[in-house]
């Protein structure tokens, strides 16, 4: 193939509409992308028979036969990485139609691009854009919030049950290497239940040279692939609300440490099974995505296992996000955060946290960047991390106050007294003063502020809705 400039693969994309469906295209990029990366290892004994099937696909002969031809070298030449990570899916048969000459602009994309980890980030944006249902990716911005607030080290193991396309496990790994970690010192490991989400998570880690083990496709519900090891860093963004999860025998189950889940929603079977697989001694600290509703729901079952994390002082911290910041999920999202001891003690910080939940309500910080399309800005993530870290009293942060719709420390006991209650928006504000005999005009006064606190929720909920309903 004759050099070119690089070619972006929204133009290759474009290049291949009629004959290659998009899903199709990207899939084929990323498999491409890959081939390229084992094809030029250090490792001369794995790469030959990748360089030897790159070689073939960038010669002319191969684009005078079909679509089909041009896959199976890719694919022979992937042999040996699916022996060390995961079984690779096959494209539809119908690329049988395909000339392999129409496949040249994706080959082109991928031959020139000088950054693979930079190409594979822009095909997962474009599943991102064009994904339909439940299966998403976590966004990056929303991905490197939640590496920051766990802050993983060089040599500790961090773990995500749901990983996706990995972009967690690729996130915390990015963090431990600014805090002087080398290639490797992170352990990650992964599972999802999706065939399709595994391939792309083990290409994910490849391509950006970061070692992981991967298990599934199973739910780590119902089937953990890791059910005797625990980890210093749990991390998830499971399925919101999931229905199907449970299976015979579920009531047995060794996470379910605070009560048996619902079974006909997984959000606290999710929650038990993040806790359970944190490290114990005071290393362990998790962090879950759940919807907003996780946060004050009134079922029975699910107060049982909210009061037990809240209780037992699992609970640290529970982060308000604002609505459209993940793909395909409309409504605002709470992300909790876990940690197995809040006890003072290195890596946490100087502030004995034991018996109290911070709350951080973050609802309005997000900003839209495209139709349908928001984003959590650096300023929003420096706050929100910030304020974690001056709560625990960690090391060169202000001293914490509580701030009136942003942010309050509350007790378990005050947090017991309101059906624990954990959903920011309703804690934050402004508190309303004890009835005594102070004057009448201060009280009514207090009542005024923490009802304008009130009003202000809701008309920020109102034109969130009115935003992401004008987009349908």
């Amino acid at each position: 193939m004759e050099k070119a400039s690089n070619v972006s693969l929204s133009r290759a994309l474009d290049a291949v509409r009629g004959a290659l469906t998009q899903p199709d295209a990207v899939h084929f990029v990323m498999l491409l992308a890959l081939l390229r990366h084992e094809a030029e290892r250090d490792d001369l004994m794995e790469r030959s028979q990748a360089e030897h099937a790159w070689s073939g696909v960038l010669g002319r002969g191969l684009w005078t036969r079909d679509g089909r031809d041009v896959v199976s070298e890719v694919q022979h030449g992937l042999w040996g990485w699916q022996a060390h990570h995961v079984e690779l899916r096959d494209l539809p048969p119908d690329l049988t139609d395909v000339r392999g000459a129409d496949l040249e602009p994706l080959v082109r994309c991928v031959s020139t691009a000088p950054d693979l980890a930079t190409l594979f980030e822009d095909c997962l944006e474009h599943v991102q854009r064009s994904a339909k249902g439940g299966d998403y990716y976590t966004p990056t911005d929303l991905a490197g919030l939640v590496a920051g607030l766990m802050e993983p080290r060089p040599g500790e193991s961090v773990y995500d049950p749901a990983c996706g396309s990995g972009g967690f496990l690729l996130k915390a790994d990015e963090y431990a290497r600014t805090q002087g970690g080398k290639l490797g010192d992170t352990a990650l490991y992964g599972q999802d239940s999706n065939r399709a989400a595994l391939e792309t998570a083990a290409i994910n880690l490849t391509v950006h040279d970061a070692p992981g083990s991967l298990r599934g496709p199973a739910s780590s519900l119902t089937e953990s692939g890791f059910q005797d090891l625990t980890f210093d860093v749990v991390l998830a963004n499971p399925p919101f609300n999931q229905t199907a999860w449970s299976q015979q025998g579920v009531e047995i189950h060794p996470d379910w440490h605070y009560g048996l889940p619902p079974t006909g929603n997984a959000n606290f079977a999710w929650a038990q099974h993040v806790v359970s697989r944190m490290s114990p001694k005071g290393r362990g600290r998790g962090a879950l995505l759940l919807p907003t509703a996780a946060a004050s729901t009134t079922r029975s079952a699910e107060i049982q296992i909210r009061a037990g994390l809240v209780e037992h002082d699992i609970l640290s911290c529970v982060i308000e996000l604002p609505a459209g910041l993940l793909p395909h999920v409309r409504n605002p999202v709470t992300l909790w955060l876990f940690n197995s001891s809040k006890k003072a003690r290195p890596f946490w910080g100087a502030s004995d946290r034991s018996g109290q939940t911070l709350l951080i309500d973050a609802g309005d910080t997000a900003v839209k960047v495209a139709r349908g399309r928001r984003i959590l800005p650096d300023d929003a993530r420096n706050r929100i991390t910030a304020t974690f870290a001056s709560w625990r009293g960690a090391q060169g942060q202000e001293p914490y106050e509580d701030v009136p719709g942003w942010c309050r420390s509350l007790a378990v006991e005050e947090i017991a007294a309101q059906n624990h209650d954990v959903l920011p928006s309703r804690r934050v504000g402004a508190p309303v003063a004890e009835p005594g005999h102070g004057d009448d005009k201060e009280r009514v006064g207090a009542l005024a502020q923490e009802l304008y606190s009130l009003f202000g929720a809701s008309h920020r909920l109102e034109a969130e809705l009115r935003d992401l309903l004008d987009q349908w």
